[in-house]
């Protein structure tokens, strides 16, 4: 029944004179996103696929609930705006007949006529079309203006007339690319996913960079940052990298010559320089972390301010920093990557954990403790980036 899909946005709605710069990032997106299952285009603050065959309506309809941007998207049936008036009473009749096998008995029509040179006003056409309805399907439906529980739409375009009755919830946002490419340090956990997640929803396309440290991690948290980026690629709709760091030399140096207490910020910041090298040469424009304020002991902000100092040239985005835990685990549950990072697989996070971590740490003695590792450090980071894997996702 459904050959079209009728795509809304909001917030790029609010854009003024670079608006349709943000419409055709979001166009490109949705087009890359179905592929050749519909083809895409914009009008009058809408978009609209025309899918190649009806069949493919459920899995666009899963493609497009991953996408930045999109406030909403409703099936629709498309008639031209001279269609006759039977015509579309019809195809309300067929929206109404499979709403009621649904058990939706209560009617409510609603009119949108953004296309002014269209004969009639809103309230008319509601008032005909609700007629008509009620009129061939007799005693079938009653109408409230409050308490309905089917709404038919009749949206009259310059692009047409599009019949709906179902809205769906897109993830709004900005469209992913919209604003750069970031580099997101990955860890396996809960939390850097969502942060990833959060923002590709204000526009960002986003890489990630994890870390491994073998024999302390193995195949099994290789195959589990592989999972996460693939799982968050379907907001992205683009392809994406991860970067996967060797770093275990680096660990084993901190671990035989600095104090204990400081062992997890050391670690830290080196993960932050091997970041911002790989951001800094591929034109990244910052890195991304799911750091929270003060969940664990390297995330006190006298603990974040030294590991902050170790990026110089760009700015280090957290999305979750004041987030509750509760809530990010909500969000990982929805976005699909919660079950991926719950698996039980060691990360280098882990490796070498102090017993007694330093909790206000303090950026003087951080950074006296980083001399003891020199001059083998400066190699030790070049060699990570040498040995840097890349993964195409």
């Amino acid at each position: 029944m459904f050959r079209n899909i009728l795509v809304r946005y909001d917030e790029i709605a609010l854009k003024k004179r670079n608006r349709g710069w943000f419409e055709d990032i979001l166009l490109n997106n949705i087009r890359s996103s179905i592929g050749a299952l519909g083809t895409a285009k914009k009008f009058r603050g809408r978009m609209e696929i025309e899918l190649s065959d009806e069949s493919a309506l459920d899995e666009v309809i899963g493609r497009l609930k991953f996408i930045p941007g999109i406030s909403g998207f409703s099936p629709a049936v498309r008639l031209p705006l001279d269609a006759e008036w039977d015509e579309i009473v019809a195809h309300a009749v067929e929206l109404a007949k499979t709403a009621a096998d649904e058990g939706l008995r209560v009617l409510k029509v609603i009119c949108s006529r953004p296309n002014k040179a269209y004969p009639g006003n809103s309230i008319d056409i509601q008032k005909r079309l609700a007629g008509a309805v009620l009129s061939t399907l007799d005693g079938v439906f009653t109408v409230s203006m409050k308490d309905y529980n089917f709404g038919l739409e009749i949206e009259i375009d310059s692009n047409g007339i599009y019949l709906f009755s179902k809205r769906y919830c897109g993830i709004r946002g900005l469209p992913v690319g919209c604003s750069g490419e970031y580099l997101s340090l990955l860890s396996g956990g809960i939390d850097s996913p969502v942060a990833s997640y959060l923002t590709m929803c204000r526009g960002a396309k986003v890489n990630y960079l994890s870390f491994y440290s073998p024999p302390y991690t193995g195949e099994e948290t290789m195959r589990k940052l592989e999972d996460l980026a693939r799982q968050l690629k379907k907001f992205q709709g683009v392809s994406t990298k991860l970067f996967i760091a060797p770093f275990v030399d680096i660990q084993l140096l901190i671990r035989a010559r600095c104090f204990e207490g400081y062992r997890t910020i050391l670690f830290r910041r080196m993960m932050f320089r091997i970041a911002e090298r790989i951001a800094v040469e591929r034109g990244y424009s910052a890195l991304i972390t799911g750091e929270a304020l003060s969940q664990v002991a390297s995330q006190t902000i006298e603990n974040l301010t030294c590991i902050n100092d170790a990026v110089k040239t760009m700015p280090v985005i957290r999305p979750l920093i004041t987030s509750d835990k509760n809530d990010t685990i909500a969000i990982a549950e929805r976005i699909g990557t919660f079950p991926i990072s719950i698996r039980n697989a060691p990360d280098s996070c882990t490796a070498f954990l102090p017993k007694s971590p330093i909790i206000k740490g303090k950026l003087e003695r951080v950074l006296a403790e980083e001399k003891k590792l020199e001059p083998e450090i400066g190699d030790l980071l070049d060699s990570a980036i040498k040995k840097l894997k890349i993964i195409d996702i």
